[in-house]
């Protein structure tokens, strides 16, 4: 099997929900800081495949929302004990469920997440926000900012020496960049 990992970090979440087949739906309490520091990432990450599978497959959407609107809940809580860890997440969390309801509540929350890990320099979650805010507004077909975002979320990866997640973005780069005013 895939490591759960290897494939968030290389961006296929299908494969991150392959490899936590029951995700996270439940608290649980740890005891061993190393297996709560696990548990903080795994909710987050859980968070992210719940509203993107909304969103790819509706018929199963209360599904996937119910394992989103979870890991919210405890993001929440996690936040108001300490927000330099997971304000920023709980934004991109917010953003991505505004997303799917088609609130455009979505924007303003992802620019928080992006200033948030910004200013606590948390780049490759930075860069995430960019490469989900740049997602949102090809939805709503502003390719003109979502390439600038794109190019925003290239630099942080580069920052943080992601290789793979740069060729990625890239690609994505090369893709739109004839759509935008800006580069005809």
């Amino acid at each position: 099997m895939v490591s759960f990992g290897f494939s968030v970090i290389f961006g296929n979440l299908f494969l991150s929900s392959l490899s936590r087949p029951h995700l996270n739906t439940r608290w649980i309490h740890h005891t061993n800081s190393g297996r709560t520091v696990f548990f903080f990432i795994t909710t987050f990450i859980d968070g992210l495949i719940g509203l993107y599978f909304a969103r790819k497959h509706r018929d199963d959407e209360a599904k996937w929302t119910g394992v989103a609107e979870t890991a919210i809940e405890h993001m929440t809580k996690w936040t108001k004990s300490c927000s330099w860890n997971f304000a920023n997440k709980l934004s991109l969390l917010q953003a991505e469920y505004f997303f799917l309801k088609d609130d455009e509540q979505a924007y303003s929350c992802y620019k928080a997440s992006i200033k948030q890990a910004r200013e606590h320099r948390f780049n490759h979650e930075e860069g995430l926000a960019h490469e989900k805010l740049a997602t949102y507004l090809l939805h709503k077909s502003n390719h003109d900012e979502a390439l600038q975002h794109f190019q925003d979320a290239k630099k942080c990866y580069e920052t943080w020496h992601a290789h793979v997640l740069v060729r990625g973005i890239e690609k994505a780069i090369a893709v739109l960049s004839p759509l935008c005013t800006s580069s005809r």
